[in-house]
């Protein structure tokens, strides 16, 4: 719940978040507008970089810790990146979905963009073993 002020008596109301467009105070019974105060290019880049990111940090931290300990050799290697990029696509896809669905095309795009991302770390990453 957000509490915005009545520009027309001054008392305090309370609306759900995210609510825009006219309102009726309860007070003064009188007509108001109100528009989100946060910045839509701040909003979209942090659901670019949300959408990048997120997928990618399902694989990247835990592959390398899952390697260093059980140093598995041949098939269970295999298996393991297998269950990683299970893992990154599955998360991808369900973000792609949120982002699809609530409208917000940033975060769709970087989840989109984030399997892309991920790969060229992992090469980067087995480059130095």
């Amino acid at each position: 719940m957000v509490t915005i002020q009545c520009p027309h008596c001054g008392k305090d109301i309370e609306v759900e978040d995210g609510l825009v467009g006219l309102f009726d105070c309860p007070f003064c019974e009188q007509q108001f507008s109100w528009e989100n105060p946060t910045s839509p290019f701040i909003t979209t880049w942090l659901d670019l970089w949300i959408g990048l990111l997120i997928p990618s940090l399902t694989i990247l931290p835990g592959l390398p810790i899952l390697l260093a300990i059980f140093d598995p050799q041949g098939l269970d290697a295999l298996i393991y990146i297998g269950i990683g990029i299970i893992f990154n696509i599955s998360t991808t896809i369900t973000l792609g979905f949120i982002g699809l669905r609530m409208q917000r095309k940033q975060l769709a795009l970087g989840a989109l963009l984030s399997p892309i991302a991920s790969a060229i770390t992992f090469f980067l990453y087995a480059e130095t073993l």
